[in-house]
């Protein structure tokens, strides 16, 4: 018989990525007892499969203003953590093939950014050739620069958390995968895994790709899907490509510079839904070499040096889901969905969870995003999905 180690917490954290590290440490620094458990090594899923980039432009008004504040929080966390995010506004570079795609952008500038106070800054073919002589801009009629995007260093994020956990002796559970979330009487009391159990009157599920599943345990239904994403790097070269360069969504691929020189970035190739190992395909590389080369034909021959591949964590309406619904088991949270914002969405999203479940607060950032909105059809429609 394999024998199990057994824990008594306030809370569990199922899902140990950087909304469920920033979920237990909001909760641990008001002195709540809390555990965090995860299926491989912590911060070692989609947290650090990402490209590491963040922007405050979204399609409507609530992801945009919930990530306005989420960019704040990670500035402020500079000043909470022991490690440097590194935090650099080098922008979005949103390029456009065709006036429609265009004119589209601009409807949303007026209707949803200019309220908001985060215009971008358009421009045609004339001016993008001035400004970035490497792009090949006969492509495009026009583009869009939002100065205030940019890009950060994932990992720091995540050893910031950790340290900071560490320090209030928090349990932190590696390759511990989660078998079941116990109910009883409709109220939860923690979970089981393997080599673990863990009892506790509260479990919130960050198991980004995994939450679905791990929710039917409890008898809940989570509309994700996982939707793996393959992303490549290249040998370093001079620093130019200052801002990201998205193109639109007619292709909707994007790429980046990191500070070493490397060009990061990924395509959508419309890959199948699904848990899948997180392997890449000589098909998803031709597609994103390709548009590289056709965006900078200066990359042409530049050796892609490192591929990898992380999951999606889509909704039906592609914007997170946080909270409770009173049909659930008493004790049970989520957050999770976030349709490849997680990253960035995510300190924010640890701080707002704690205050509603030790508080009860329900945060009015947080409000468009509870889960009732996907029971009364009430949807938060985001079509800006990069990658």
């Amino acid at each position: 018989m394999i024998r199990r180690a057994v824990h008594t917490v306030d809370v569990v954290v199922v899902g140990g990525g950087v909304v469920g590290l920033a979920t237990a440490y909001n909760l641990a620094k008001r002195g709540v007892k809390v555990a965090v458990v995860d299926r491989g090594i912590i911060g070692g899923g989609s947290s650090t499969r990402n490209a590491s980039r963040f922007r405050v432009h979204f399609g409507n008004v609530e992801n945009t203003r919930y990530a306005i504040e989420a960019v704040r929080e990670l500035d402020r966390l500079k000043g909470e953590l022991d490690w440097n995010p590194m935090i650099r506004r080098g922008g979005y570079l949103w390029l456009f093939r065709d006036k429609e795609s265009l004119r589209a952008f601009e409807e949303v500038n007026e209707s949803v950014w200019r309220p908001l106070g985060v215009l971008v800054r358009f421009m045609d073919s004339g001016k993008l050739e001035d400004k970035y002589p490497y792009l090949n801009s006969k492509l495009y009629v026009g583009a869009a620069l939002g100065p205030q995007d940019g890009e950060l260093h994932h990992d720091y994020v995540i050893y910031g958390y950790l340290t900071k956990l560490k320090e209030m002796n928090a349990i932190l559970l590696d390759e511990t995968p989660v078998s079941k979330i116990t109910v009883v009487n409709n109220e939860v009391r923690g979970v089981e895994g393997v080599g673990a159990v863990i009892n506790a009157r509260v479990v919130v599920i960050t198991a980004g790709a995994w939450s679905g599943e791990l929710a039917k345990t409890a008898g809940v239904e989570l509309p994700i899907n996982a939707v793996r994403k393959e992303i490549g790097i290249t040998a370093p070269i001079r620093f130019m490509i200052e801002p990201s360069l998205i193109i639109d969504t007619r292709v909707n691929a994007y790429f980046g510079q990191t500070l070493r020189g490397e060009v990061i970035g990924s395509i959508d190739i419309d890959e199948e839904a699904g848990l899948k190992p997180f392997n890449n395909t000589l098909r998803w590389l031709k597609a994103w070499v390709k548009a590289m080369g056709e965006v900078m034909p200066i990359s042409r021959r530049l050796p892609v040096i490192r591929v990898w591949s992380g999951y999606y964590e889509l909704t039906p309406d592609n914007s997170h889901i946080m909270g409770r619904l009173d049909s659930w088991p008493r004790g049970l949270y989520v957050a999770a969905g976030f349709s490849g914002h997680g990253f960035m969405f995510g300190p924010l999203t640890g701080r707002l969870m704690a205050s509603y479940i030790l508080d009860g607060k329900i945060d009015p950032l947080m409000e468009p995003f509870l889960p009732d909105r996907l029971v009364k059809g009430k949807l938060i429609r985001e079509h800006l999905v990069i990658g």
